[in-house]
């Protein structure tokens, strides 16, 4: 008797199949080992010309290759496991649509890891024959690389906004860089006379703004085709919008800041509320909806806001709010959608700014951002493109676009293939994010339903230690590791939850020789990025690094103390913790590296 040999990534593959896919595929191995072999066909053009696929379905294969003589990596079998005529033991890689698994047959390279991934192994992950040469390019020229069949959506003309939405990996932001630079090269041959900014590509944080303005260099090496496009955050646009036209240089205050400060309100006029709850109620209902009399606040729907509000209580509300609201004024404090709703109104008054607006990361604006964004670019043909992910959203903002008068039904394009990180990492970081489906921006449920992986890869690596100086020297030795196999420095990235662990890293790493650099400051080629969980968001790298990711450091205390003992404030800081560690997880394309001290976050664990 003998069976037919799996590979470790394949158990991983079969959960993603349907039912009937998973009984033809045991029904395939079951006849296997009865000694009924299936016809193993040899793949044309492969990279391995050992690789065979085999029939499960008339529409289905799967992908074996041949066994290593170790066998050390497969699941248990007999001595015969998985042995053909000529001698060969086999072992089975993954299940596919027929065409699709021998592009996958074609793209595999000899000798590629499918465990763990030993030292001095190079990590670069396997995919189809289409990104082939692009993975084994310089890693700053993936970075640019769009998958052939986006092309269409950053070069379709549409009638009006646009949507693209997406998980992890599936290219958005590469998606977002090439419809900036085609609308760019457009508005030139359209608009040769007019040489001002016409397009506007935005998004949420400072560092992924630093590089999309370095990457849609490249893109466009024309000095006056690159000056059509002003990369800003959406912050600093609505900082330039007031500042230009009130010559008010704003003092802003963040979110922490400005809890604290409510919180001393609340307790001056003996509310029942928490600090975090009125900042919340402020920003995520009055600022949102734009309401500006006590009736409109009695009367609105509080959407996203569990905690009940009688009518009594909104007064009380709304009357402390008024009082703080005019009192920051006199400090020149503004929040920051705050700012964003007075640069609307500003630019409602006035002359749009451009004619395009390409908005990344845009699950995270909020809707004031959303009217500022809407006043400076006139509607129309191609007037917003927008692309975000409502399942890596990071902050408390929740938008519906219609109702903001950005219309994007009919112009909407789910990604549902990543191309960009590997189906191990995937598997591996879905779980944390524990949710089925969140609240899109144009009002409908957005699932990960059939949400997939191109590429194949080792399996993340989680490492427990017994305590930090054991950690450090373990996270040392592991990026020493991808340093021998070949990866740049920059492509190599280690974060942490806090400045403390951040710290850490840096001094362990500068001390065994590997020069850092902030993750947020670009800095040398020759240099790992190092920096918070944060500063990670909307970045790729090829080696991506956690530390920390211990129970009593994530979630943070900080964040659970800001609720204040609200409990919807206290569930929110705990998805946002949730989120925040999957965005950070999905930054690396070939490999994920994952360590704490003592007992591991509840996060990653899901005990609680």
């Amino acid at each position: 008797m003998s069976a037919l040999a799996i590979a470790p990534t394949f158990l991983s593959d079969f959960t993603h199949l349907t039912p009937d896919v998973q009984l033809d595929t045991l029904a395939v191995m079951r006849a296997y080992q009865a000694g009924d072999r299936p016809v193993l066909e040899s793949v044309a053009d492969a990279a391995d010309p050992r690789v065979r696929v085999l029939d499960i379905t008339p529409d289905w294969s799967g992908v074996v290759v041949p066994a290593p003589d170790a066998g050390e990596y497969d699941q248990p079998l007999d001595d015969h496991a998985g042995d053909q005529p000529d001698g060969t033991h086999y072992r089975l890689v993954t299940v596919r649509p027929r065409d699709e698994a021998l592009r996958f047959a074609r793209g595999l390279r000899p000798d590629t890891p499918t465990g763990a991934v030993p030292g001095g192994v190079d990590p670069t992950p396997t995919g189809p024959p289409e990104l082939a040469g692009a993975l084994q390019a310089p890693f700053d020229q993936w970075q640019l690389t769009l998958h052939p069949d986006q092309h269409r959506i950053t070069e379709t003309r549409y009638n009006g906004s646009a949507q693209v939405t997406g998980g992890p990996g599936t290219g958005k932001t590469v998606i977002a860089l090439h419809r900036a630079a085609h609308l760019a090269r457009r508005d030139a041959a359209v608009h040769p006379e007019d040489t001002r900014e016409s397009v506007l590509l935005t998004t949420y944080n400072r560092t992924l703004a630093q590089s999309l303005a370095e990457r849609l260099d490249q893109l466009l090496p024309e000095p006056g085709v690159r000056a059509r496009v002003r990369v800003a955050t959406i912050d600093s646009l609505a900082r330039s919008v007031v500042q230009t036209h009130t010559s008010m240089a704003p003092r802003l205050v963040g979110r922490d800041e400005l809890a604290r400060r409510w919180r001393a309100v609340a307790l001056a006029d003996g509310l029942p509320f928490s600090g975090r709850f009125l900042a919340d109620e402020w920003e995520q209902v009055i600022l949102a909806k734009g309401l500006e009399l006590l009736p409109q606040y009695i009367r609105c729907e509080r959407s996203g806001r569990v905690q009940h509000l009688a009518p009594e209580h909104r007064r009380q509300v709304w009357e402390t709010v008024r009082r703080y609201v005019g009192a920051m004024r006199v400090e020149g404090l503004w929040s920051y959608p705050q700012l964003a709703a007075e640069a609307a109104r500003v630019l409602d008054r006035g002359e749009p700014l451009f004619r395009h607006a390409v908005v990344d990361e845009a699950q995270d604006l909020h809707p004031a951002q959303w009217r500022m964004l809407r006043a400076a670019v006139p509607e129309g043909p191609d007037d917003l493109f927008v692309v975000g992910d409502p399942h890596q959203r990071v902050s408390d903002n929740r938008v519906s676009l219609a109702s903001l008068g950005i219309n994007v039904r009919g112009r909407s394009h789910r990604l549902r293939v990543s191309y960009r990180v590997t189906q191990e990492i995937l598997d591996w970081s879905m779980p944390v994010l524990d949710r089925r489906a969140a609240l899109g921006m144009d009002d409908n449920a957005d699932t990960l339903a059939g949400y997939r992986s191109l590429l194949r890869g080792p399996a993340p690596v989680v490492r427990g230690c017994d305590n930090r100086a054991e950690e450090l020297a373990a996270l040392g030795d592991r990026v020493r590791m991808w340093l021998e196999s070949g990866v740049n420095p920059a492509e190599i990235a280690v974060a942490g939850r806090n400045q403390w662990v951040v710290r850490g890293i840096a001094k362990e790493l500068e001390a065994r020789g590997v020069p850092t650099a902030q993750l947020e400051g670009g800095g040398s080629a020759d240099a790992v990025r190092v920096g918070t969980m944060h500063r990670l968001k909307g970045q790729e790298f090829r080696c991506v690094a956690l530390v920390g990711v211990s129970d009593h450091l994530l979630p943070p205390k900080a964040a659970v103390e800001a609720a204040d003992g609200d409990q919807v404030a206290l569930e929110h800081a705990f998805q946002q913790e949730r989120t925040l560690l999957f965005v950070a997880c999905t930054r690396a394309r070939d490999a994920l590296y994952v360590s704490h001290v003592g007992r591991p976050s509840r996060l990653i664990t899901g005990t609680w």
